[in-house]
């Protein structure tokens, strides 16, 4: 997948804290770099985040975990997160960060990829249909607080 070539696509990085911050609240999920550093710390060995690095700066990031499910006999990859940032989009940034997830999860013997998306993200359902997702079910949601 070809990307601008200043954009280096690497691991995240505890210095990536605040980029990955102001992404977060571009997709409407406010947050400071401080609980961003506290979140990455508490996720497990299976999960793995890959930022597009645009000299010093995360242009975008998609955030992956490996989980073992009860209906398959082979572990399963999700796509947890993915945002780029508005300067950065429709570039080709996004699709060059599900090819690197497709890949790491290759090499990870990973064979069946899934993502959810809200309802409300018609465009991101368009992108990852073009990106060759199809649509198998829903996602439903509720608070027990």
């Amino acid at each position: 997948m070809e990307i601008p070539p200043q954009i280096e696509l690497r691991p995240y990085q505890k210095g990536d804290a605040a980029d990955l911050a102001g992404l977060l609240s571009e997709l409407g999920y406010p947050t400071e770099a401080e609980a961003v550093r506290a979140r990455m710390a508490l996720l497990s060995a299976d999960h793995f985040t890959i930022v597009a690095d645009c000299g010093g700066q995360v242009a975008g990031f998609i955030g992956l975990v490996k989980i073992q499910a009860y209906e398959t006999p082979a572990p399963l990859g999700y796509i947890l997160a993915l945002s780029v940032g508005g300067t950065y989009q429709r570039q080709g940034l996004g699709k060059a960060l599900v090819a690197a997830a497709e890949e790491y999860f290759r090499s990870q013997g990973i064979t069946d990829i899934r993502v959810s998306s809200g309802l409300q993200r018609e465009e991101a359902h368009l992108f990852y249909e073009a990106m060759g997702y199809q649509k198998t079910g829903y996602r439903f949601r509720r608070s027990i607080k």
